[in-house]
């Protein structure tokens, strides 16, 4: 698979379903990480589990949304190809994702 360009990282950026992807992967995270931190919280004494109603609402939540976004990266012109533990093997594009993600506003 041949790198994208910086010119064609740029537009893929910019596109619409990039963004759309982004707003949905940041619904996803919102709905996710809670859950996770209090899962990993409550291994620790006087800590209550989570009940399973929320951890099912959460994990729902999170792969209508995400699932969706992966979609629309795909569909903006982000190459994904599978090795190893990524599917994004460009690391500038697997960088500009996260940093759009939980840092930049598109």
């Amino acid at each position: 698979m041949s790198p994208v360009t910086n010119d064609a990282l740029l537009e893929i950026r910019r596109s619409s379903t990039y963004r759309a992807g982004i707003w949905l992967a940041r619904t996803a995270n919102l709905a996710l990480l809670p859950v996770v931190v209090w899962g990993i919280a409550s291994g620790a004494p006087n800590v209550p589990a989570l009940p399973d109603s929320v951890f099912m609402a959460a994990w729902a939540v999170g792969c209508v949304t995400l699932v969706p976004a992966v979609v629309l990266f795909y569909r903006s012109g982000i190459p994904f190809e599978h090795k190893g533990a990524t599917w994004v093997t460009d690391a500038r594009v697997g960088n500009a994702i996260l940093r759009d993600v939980f840092w930049r506003r598109p």
